[in-house]
């Protein structure tokens, strides 16, 4: 989707060209004027067939350079990997020089693609960093293109967070929309909205945007977005709005786009999903046999989910529930080691860029002194490659820990504000009892201090340093130590949610401990999982999962949410 390299540019102003004509007006500049309106206007094709059979050797150096940008994302668009960058690396270097402002941004592009498909992503970012700090009228379609691809690479690569590629895309959006491009504003609208489902306090926002995106996709009869959209709808409200009766509507449309050409398991498996939390098993299982067959490990994670809760749902079989989950957990778990290894891979293809050049340099040079260096260099770069492997899982495992206690921060510090708010009122309202609220505030004050200095640190640590200071201020003060931190959170708790604690326990038939009723407390206060780990003393997030589930199993209901959400309203 995101992968599309046919930029939809307006024509170029009659004067813009006419500048270009008057600054070098040979032949052969207007035979590569007239492949450049192909290139970026559709006929890539085209222009292709028309570079390719291009002899270099009878143009100057403006030409050279020139020609270099077209066949460079020639190339690019008609997905014809680039095995160098050099040629269009002097092209940039000699557009910088020239002054000719368009042509630069044009050959900063075309080496923002070229890295990209040589697996430098580092200077692919950079390249088209380059390019949107040109004056936007130089050509605002290169340069809201230019964004895109920054919004794509910070979203899907392991080299920045979500919130930059959420900035690049929003930044792209009036352009294209201005430009009257609506192919590419359609692009950016899934992607906003994809990044919002995952913010709590953007989720009207992400709803807005793809219905915008439906309705745009239906006008341009795009039916790949339509499906993408509706497919994020149907789990958005599944599983962030928890609305099981919209989350069906969308599945049966999502389903329901062009099944002849879109094949998609996912989306089979989320409709069960609906069914099965609107109490319609016979439904729920009419779709999982329907269902294409899974075609990678995201499709099986999913399946294995579901099946899980069908299990524990519906059959009552509780171990072969546990076995499904355990099923796909692995899978995730693999998911995620081989999603990082990246870096290691992007090595190994720079590494084989590199031979090609060099064994093409061995065949047109029988030289001793060019077959020691290309000997040299591939030993060099083999023995990088065997390092970067031998480190890679620690490091960037390391680097995923980090993303994810990010993520986790904001929201853990909305919820610590909402219970300093909560806390203030209650002051108010009951001063005879200031001195629980006065000791609970001091550790409340104290764990939002934590949290805005570790958001301030995230942003100048990497690895193992912040993911270290992390778990040293998220510590609560004086817990096992005598404090009174957890009588009081309970009696907050208890008083502002209707004495749901003690709801509880007689719905447990007091079978539930203190450290359960501390974690029900936690839960009901909107605590991230990352921040109830380090609160209780687990060693995983995976124990806050088991936790939660022996308690909504003594509770008798599927989740814990079931059971609190009345009394949190």
């Amino acid at each position: 989707m995101l992968r599309s390299r046919n930029i939809i540019i307006p024509l170029l102003s009659a004067f813009t060209l006419l500048l270009a004509g008057c600054h070098h007006d040979s032949a052969a500049m207007r035979e590569l004027s007239h492949i450049d309106s192909m290139v970026y206007h559709q006929g890539e094709k085209e222009g292709l067939a028309l570079l390719q059979p291009m002899s270099t050797e009878q143009l100057d150096k403006h030409e050279q350079a020139y020609y270099a940008v077209l066949l460079s994302m020639a190339m690019y668009k008609n997905y014809v990997p680039c095995k160098s960058d050099s040629a269009i690396n002097a092209a940039v270097d000699y557009f910088r020089q020239s002054g000719d402002e368009l042509k630069y941004l044009k050959a900063l592009v075309a080496q923002g693609c070229v890295n990209e498909d040589m697996g430098y992503l580092e200077q692919a970012v950079k390249s088209y960093n380059s390019a949107e700090q040109l004056p936007l009228a130089t050509d605002s379609s290169m340069i809201a293109y230019a964004k895109l691809r920054l919004g794509v690479l910070y979203q899907n690569q392991v080299i920045g967070s979500s919130t930059i590629a959420l900035q690049k895309y929003r930044e792209a959006l009036p352009l294209f929309r201005a430009l009257g491009d609506k192919h590419y504003e359609l692009v950016c609208l899934t992607s906003i909205g994809g990044i919002y489902r995952n913010i709590d306090e953007k989720h009207d926002s992400a709803v807005m945007c793809m219905k915008g995106a439906i309705e745009l996709a239906q006008q341009l009869g795009d039916q790949y977005h339509a499906f993408a959209n509706r497919y994020q709808l149907s789990e958005y409200y599944l599983e962030r709005a928890h609305d099981y009766g919209l989350s069906k509507q969308y599945g049966l449309q999502a389903i329901g786009t062009s099944p002849e050409l879109i094949d998609h398991p996912r989306a089979h498996y989320r409709l069960a999903m609906s069914y099965l939390r609107l109490g319609q098993p016979d439904s729920a299982m009419y779709y999982v046999k329907t269902a294409p067959r899974a075609a990678s490990a995201r499709d099986s994670i999913l399946y294995f989910e579901l099946m899980s809760e069908l299990e524990h749902c519906y059959m009552k079989n509780d171990e072969k529930s546990k076995q499904y989950i355990q099923l796909a957990h692995a899978i995730a778990d693999s998911l995620t080691i081989n999603g990082l290894n990246h870096r290691l891979l992007a090595i190994e293809k720079r590494y084989d860029n590199q031979l090609a050049v060099l064994k093409q340099v061995k065949s047109e040079s029988r030289l001793r002194g060019v077959l020691l260096l290309t000997a040299l260099l591939a030993l060099g770069l083999l023995s990088l490659a065997l390092l970067v492997w031998r480190y890679k899982n620690k490091l960037l495992m390391s680097q995923q820990e980090v993303e994810m206690l990010k993520s986790d921060l904001e929201g853990s510090l909305e919820s610590l504000k909402r219970m300093q708010a909560r806390l203030e009122a209650r002051k108010l309202n009951d001063e005879e009892d200031n001195r629980q609220s006065n000791e609970l505030q001091t550790i409340v004050n104290h764990q939002i201090e934590a949290v805005q200095q570790l958001m301030e640190w995230s942003y100048q640590y990497d690895g193992d340093r912040f993911v270290a200071k992390f778990k040293e201020m998220m510590t609560v003060p004086g817990v096992g130590n005598g404090s009174n931190y957890w009588t009081h959170l309970q009696s907050l708790v208890n008083e502002l949610h209707d004495c749901v604690l003690v709801k509880a326990q007689e719905a447990a038939h007091g079978s539930l401990t203190e450290s359960e009723l501390n974690l029900l407390a936690l839960y009901c206060c909107g605590f991230s999982r990352t921040v109830t780990m380090v609160t209780m003393g687990y060693k995983s997030i995976g124990t806050v999962y088991n936790k939660k589930l022996q308690i909504a199993k003594k509770l008798q209901v599927n989740d814990l949410e079931d059971f609190v959400r009345p009394y949190l309203k």
